[in-house]
């Protein structure tokens, strides 16, 4: 059964509470960067797993925004808002709910059907090269994340990510992601084979893993990833996903760091 908002009739994602946390420090980020946007003609939201733009919070059966419109509504806070909306999705009616919510807010909105990895060129050939941009990358596991995703994104000089990396999914999955013919964990961190050492406990090995990718970031791409990265528990204190922030410029990285700890459970990994 299709989940749909009773204030307008269009579909609904169904998320966790732990969500609400990852879209706080998405909110609070685009907020706080309101004085960079400004110097910039043209700056671009970009969401590759946008969503419907609504969710229902499965706990309480509250509604809550999804991610295109946690980050329109800050950033019309300040008045500093973004540009334009690159949104994704690959299923269509989450694609067409996100665009028409956001169009009736007042955005102005570039809308495309179909995984992440297929998709992104063509909205990298379209972002003014010379604009300022965000990109938020909320995917539901490893798969969906290769390493060309980011490596596309990081081609504009003036681009930050906010990236959620299921450590879960890693977890959960690493037994069969390590298998030969699994090219999962080769798209997300490509030669991790070479860099993390297989004999070492799981957890030393997912945990290699994940610092291979970061690494990759800045040998790759001449990108850096923050080192404050915030990992998010469930209600049984399981780990759930790290946030990583990702930016060529040191004001970003400090804006970062003032704002990422929004709950008593995130910490530094």
């Amino acid at each position: 059964m299709t989940l749909t908002d009773p204030e307008d009739g269009l579909p609904v994602a169904e998320i966790g509470i732990w969500s609400l946390e990852k879209h706080e420090r998405l909110r609070k980020y685009v907020d706080a960067a309101h004085g960079a946007r400004r110097r910039f003609i043209s700056c671009a939201y970009v969401d590759l797993y946008c969503g419907p733009g609504r969710a229902r919070i499965e706990e309480t059966g509250e509604m809550a925004d999804g991610s295109p419109l946690v980050a329109f509504r800050s950033a019309a806070k300040h008045g500093d808002q973004f540009t334009d909306f690159y949104v994704a999705d690959r299923e269509p009616a989450f694609v067409e709910a996100a665009k028409t919510r956001l169009e009736k807010l007042g955005a102005r909105v570039h809308a495309y059907t179909g995984e992440a990895r297929n998709v992104t060129k063509e909205i990298i050939f379209s972002l003014d090269p010379k604009g300022l941009h965000f990109a938020f990358l909320d995917p539901y596991g490893l798969a969906s994340l290769p390493f060309a995703i980011i490596e596309e994104l990081a081609a504009r000089k003036h681009i930050d990510l906010l990236i959620h990396v299921s450590s879960m999914d890693l977890k959960r999955n690493l037994h069969n992601y390590m298998k030969p013919k699994s090219r999962v964990l080769d798209e997300f961190a490509p030669n991790w084979r070479q860099a993390v050492d297989t004999r070492l406990p799981k957890e030393s090995v997912r945990q290699g893993i994940f610092e291979h990718w970061r690494e990759l970031l800045i040998s790759r791409l001449d990108i850096a990833p923050n080192a404050r990265v915030e990992e998010v528990l469930n209600s049984k204190n399981t780990d759930l996903y790290w946030l990583v922030f990702v930016s060529r410029a040191p004001l970003a990285h400090k804006l970062w760091e003032a704002i990422a700890n929004v709950s008593p459970q995130g910490r530094l990994i």
